[in-house]
């Protein structure tokens, strides 16, 4: 799984290099296209299981590349949320098109039901992951 993982990132990190981002980058900016356009930062590091640290590192990049604005929430002075702007949006199907060229990819030749089984598979290893962190 470790190698699966690698070539993945290394296939996004080259994918979104022209763009000049990263996969930390690529991937917060597909979480935000893909879902909500406003997220605080604490959601996004929740949501893609990143530390906080790193969100804020990304995001802070994000926004010197002006691709997101922060917006400090008025109901708590110390949190922001993350908005995409206009540069986001305009290679926004850029980016969708790199993550879904990747899922076709790990898809190639390999039949519907298969999938799904390895999907179980790993819902179940991940569970096994799961129980093992709650002792």
């Amino acid at each position: 799984m470790k190698g699966v993982l690698r070539l993945a990132r290394q296939i996004i990190n080259a994918e979104l290099e022209p763009l000049n981002l990263s996969g930390a980058e690529g991937d917060i900016l597909f979480h935000l296209l893909t879902g909500s356009n406003k997220l605080q930062q604490e959601q996004l590091a929740e949501q893609l299981d990143i530390g906080k640290a790193a969100v804020s590192r990304v995001v802070d990049s994000l926004e010197s590349k002006g691709y997101v604005m922060r917006v400090r929430q008025h109901e708590d002075r110390r949190a922001y949320s993350v908005f995409l702007t206009d540069k986001a949006f305009s290679v926004g199907e850029d980016i969708k098109n790199i993550y879904d060229k990747l899922y076709m990819r790990v898809r190639k030749g390999i039949a519907d039901e298969e999938f799904i089984h390895i999907e179980s598979l790993l819902s179940r290893v991940a569970a096994n992951l799961q129980s093992g962190r709650d002792k």
